[in-house]
């Protein structure tokens, strides 16, 4: 097995061949004891309507806050809300600010991500993957763009299906395009209190009181040569992706109405998910495998 290092704080491919390690269990509902305090909290109330609770979210799509861990070479994502299931997407895009092969300006061929081209990140974010997704009638579809210079591929990942708005861990079927070593998980039984849209935060199950959404795990292969930390944006938009509500991780200003097209704000945000310093990732992930490997010489 040949590893690469990683050196100033650079993320580089960790193996040839080394299988990534599930740092924990995902089930759609905050670890809070994994992923500590949350890295971006809802600032005003959705746009798109409460939701009802119950299975799938009837009713509304809100964001309430975001958490995120770097761990046995996967990048880990908890996003806390609801997402109506009439097929209103949540898209997740990543980068780093270090990334020498991303996009600052939107720029893809892949539909639907492509109704966003244009929208113009906050400075220092470089994005390398989109992920836009949608709950629609019991099934929770995925589809990604890759948005490393040099490429022009994505397309439908696949889906996961689901019971009572639980879809239990999977990867992505069904599709054309793959992101190797993409799972993910989704409860989606939130009930909404916020209140008047665009609003300052309320409700008592809004914000960082919500410990049920979508998590993600993301292999750091998939994400390109990013060098630093990790930066996300989240945002709900329409099925079509050119419909964006006010509903984005970081939030928004209070008093901000949905946007109404598919292009970002200007300076939208992005929360940062930081990247452990060479000898922790070093404790935490590559010496568990070797040890692994290690038992298997033994035998």
């Amino acid at each position: 097995m040949k590893l690469k290092a990683i050196t100033g704080g650079s993320i580089a491919t960790l193996a040839c061949g080394m299988l990534s390690v599930h740092a924990q269990n995902l089930n759609g509902t905050l670890n809070s004891g994994f992923y500590g305090s949350a890295l971006a909290v809802q600032t005003i109330n959705t746009g798109f309507g409460n939701s009802a609770g119950g299975g799938d979210a009837s009713g509304g799509s809100e964001l309430d806050a975001a958490y995120g861990q770097v761990s046995g070479g996967n990048l880990y994502l908890f996003i806390a809300g609801d997402f109506e299931a009439g097929g209103n997407q949540l898209d997740v895009i990543i980068g780093g600010g270090g990334s020498t092969v991303g996009q600052n300006t939107l720029s893809t061929t892949i539909s639907p991500m492509s109704a966003m081209n244009s929208s113009v990140l906050s400075s220092g974010m470089n994005a390398t993957l989109f992920l836009s997704m949608n709950d629609y009638a019991g099934t929770w579809y995925t589809d990604a763009a890759n948005l490393q210079a040099g490429t022009s591929t994505g397309g439908y990942v696949g889906a996961i299906s689901g019971s009572s708005g639980i879809y239990a861990l999977s990867a992505p079927s069904g599709g054309s395009y793959g992101v190797s070593g993409l799972m993910m998980a989704l409860n989606n039984t939130h009930t909404s209190t916020q209140g008047a849209a665009g609003a300052a935060l309320s409700g008592a199950t809004s914000g960082a009181n919500t410990t049920t959404g979508l998590e993600l795990e993301v292999p750091l292969a998939s994400l390109g040569s990013i060098s630093g930390n990790i930066e996300v944006l989240a945002a709900i938009n329409n099925g079509s992706d050119n419909y964006l509500s006010n509903q984005l991780l970081p939030g928004q200003p209070v008093g901000t109405g949905n946007i109404g097209s598919g292009i970002l704000p200007a300076n939208p945000g992005f929360f940062t998910v930081a990247v452990p310093e060479p000898s922790t990732w070093a404790a935490a992930g590559v010496s568990g495998v070797l040890a692994l490997l290690g038992l298997r010489r033994r035998k």
